[in-house]
């Protein structure tokens, strides 16, 4: 059977919902929405952090496996300290996963691969915290085959986070194929359709556009939430910010920037003006 098919089926595989809405309520819980959760997020990087942060418990394992290999005795307290600063590494690495997951929303074919992602790493970490305590008691060789095993289970799970990536689109820009234009001035709308303090939806040389008015200025951003695809011109005018309204993501109005996640990646932003009672935009650069 092949691997895409036995995905599939772990996509449609309903009766983890009720896993799915237990765990996310968990996680919320111990990591609300906010600053920690916006570090998690991978606000400040301009991306998500927990794929860069996943290359640091598998890096320190596949050293230590290294080693094992090709090493012998000279290398076993080398190997032993690897192991264990990667078990140290998986508690940041996984809670930036688990806030990334938690943020999904109503997705439940990627949460549904998530939680047995999170469950093969889980697995991978107890794995390894257990070659780490034989290695310690002096039994090198059960250490070395429990990190073995662990590394095994690594495999299942970086697959299964390969597909919550390249097949779920999890943690890519929604607005990654979006054109930057119009580079000139263009006619968005008459000045008249957008409320005070409003979001008006329009199309602008193909491009989908939000036009905010604030407190008397007008401003302009890609009106697809780069988090889940949101439909930003639906959304709220707060504090500055256009805020999503499926996952309420803030993003400033001045320049598309993200003011609060779980977006990681700004808005594309335009310049605007009015002119002759009609508003023209042209893309920032």
């Amino acid at each position: 059977m092949k691997l895409s098919t036995m995905t599939g089926r772990l996509e449609r595989a309903k009766p983890l919902d009720p896993v799915v809405r237990v765990v996310t309520n968990a996680v919320n819980k111990v990591l609300p929405q906010g600053p920690v959760k916006d570090v998690l997020h991978g606000r400040w990087l301009g991306h998500p952090l927990h794929p860069l942060l996943v290359t640091v418990p598998i890096g320190l394992w596949s050293g230590a496996s290294f080693l094992d290999i090709t090493s012998g005795e000279s290398g076993r307290d080398a190997a032993r300290r690897l192991v264990g600063a990667g078990v140290l590494a998986v508690a940041p690495t996984a809670a930036a996963g688990w806030a990334d997951w938690s943020e999904l929303g109503s997705s439940s074919r990627p949460k549904r691969v998530g939680i047995v992602h999170a469950a093969s790493n889980t697995v991978s970490a107890a794995f390894y915290g257990a070659s780490w305590l034989a290695r310690r008691g002096g039994n090198h060789r059960r250490g070395r085959d429990l990190a073995l095993l662990g590394a095994a289970s690594v495999a299942v799970g970086g697959y299964l986070g390969g597909h919550l990536s390249y097949n779920e689109g999890v943690g890519v820009s929604r607005n990654i194929d979006a054109q930057l234009k119009p580079t000139e001035w263009t006619d968005a709308a008459p000045a008249a359709n957008l409320p005070d303090d409003g979001v008006l939806g329009v199309h602008v040389a193909g491009q989908q556009v939000a036009l905010v008015c604030s407190q008397g200025e007008v401003y302009a951003m890609g009106a697809t939430c780069s988090h889940l695809g949101g439909p930003l011109p639906q959304g709220a005018v707060q504090d500055g910010c256009l805020v999503c309204p499926w996952h309420g993501s803030r993003f400033r109005l001045r320049d598309g920037g993200v003011a609060r996640g779980p977006a990681s990646v700004p808005q594309i932003s335009y310049d605007v003006r009015t002119l002759a009672g009609r508003i023209q935009i042209k893309v920032r650069r």
